[in-house]
């Protein structure tokens, strides 16, 4: 009963919010659309995207801006979710926020890496992302090199993470973006143990230990099929957490001498047994689907407690993911069947 009545308010606005995600039958208008300024008005008719993209001329928005925008409509929802939670409520959330510290800092190093001006948040929401973020955006939003990020990152928690690779020569954007998703799963673990308890601990454990598993198991084999590390390279790698998998597993695929080993350690595992056809191939793809399985059930076994929360953000950001792929089909003129083949791909993931 008391979950009831402490989720009930929030739960009752997400499922108002969840009416308002888009439909099949809107991405498969969205793909047959003729070019991006006609699928972007389309867009600028629906509820959950229109108060964001209201004002902009979608004839002058170039790509770096309808990025910004859709990711902008993720902070809103995350901030109208906010606000009708408790003060419990919040503090996990704002734990929750830290995945999204990481995504922004990630998008400043691709600026500094790859020379492009598409990471920095639209500048009309910075003040409403500003208040859940220790992170300046503004003084982030003006840098271009590596050394400038981690200037603007000072007395954040990131700072300290970043400067770990100080030693490093000639330390590539894959390893400013493994270090941040290494301190990120290490990080909320811990967090979770120790501020969380009851139900919203154990559906934190299963959705992030989950996931922490499936990286750890895609690390591993990316390690191995592209870059040919050696074992002790690999481990570096690795989070430091595991939830299905084993010592065992992880010390079998490290050790794996070719594919067909690493395959053979990967159906022992917990994962291998689950999805009978499991290979080292099919990693991402699994990693999609099991996520997808572990958030709707949560949801579906426990529609009041946290994971009614963190299911939406879930599917808010699949949602995003797709449109950014069909928005780039219209882009390159795709037929509108190929670019929708793309995003039907993994659609029965979580019934396996």
């Amino acid at each position: 009963m008391g979950e009831l009545m402490k989720y009930s308010a929030v739960a009752t606005k997400i499922r108002a919010m969840e009416s308002r995600l888009l439909s099949n039958e809107d991405f498969a208008k969205l793909a047959a659309m003729e070019n991006v300024p006609q699928a972007v008005a389309y867009l600028k008719k629906i509820p959950a995207y229109e108060a964001l993209f209201k004002g902009y001329d979608e004839t002058e928005l170039h790509r770096g801006q309808i990025e910004r925008l859709l990711v902008g409509t993720l902070y809103y929802d995350f901030s109208k979710i906010y606000r009708f939670c408790d003060k419990e409520q919040k503090k996990i959330l704002r734990l929750y926020f830290s995945k999204f510290d990481i995504a922004i800092i990630k998008r400043a190093f691709r600026r500094a890496f790859n020379h492009g001006d598409r990471t920095a948040e639209e500048k009309e929401l910075r003040s409403m992302v500003q208040r859940y973020t220790d992170i300046p955006l503004e003084k982030l939003d003006e840098t271009g090199t590596v050394p400038e990020i981690l200037e603007a990152l000072k007395g954040t928690e990131y700072y300290k993470v970043m400067q770990k690779l100080d030693h490093v020569e000639s330390a590539s954007l894959f390893d400013y973006e493994m270090t941040l998703d290494l301190y990120y799963f290490s990080m909320i673990w811990k967090q979770n143990s120790k501020q969380t308890k009851g139900k919203t601990k154990s559906l934190l454990a299963r959705s992030l230990g989950s996931q922490i598993d499936l990286l750890n198991m895609m690390w591993i084999y990316r390690a191995k099929k592209y870059y040919q590390m050696s074992e002790a390279s690999t481990y570096t790698l690795l989070i430091p957490v595991t939830y299905k998998l084993h010592d065992s597993d992880i010390r079998a695929m490290v050790a794996a001498a070719d594919e067909r080993a690493l395959e053979e350690a990967i159906q022992k595992t917990y994962y291998g047994k689950r999805f009978m056809k499991l290979d080292s191939r099919e990693l991402e793809t699994v990693y999609d689907r099991f996520l997808r399985k572990v958030y709707t059930e949560e949801k579906r076994q426990n529609p009041y407690s946290l994971a009614v929360i963190t299911g939406y953000l879930y599917d808010k950001e699949q949602e995003l993911d797709k449109l950014t792929t069909v928005l780039e089909g219209v882009r390159y003129g795709l037929p509108a069947s190929e670019t929708l083949k793309y995003i039907e791909q993994s659609k029965d993931a979580g019934n396996q």
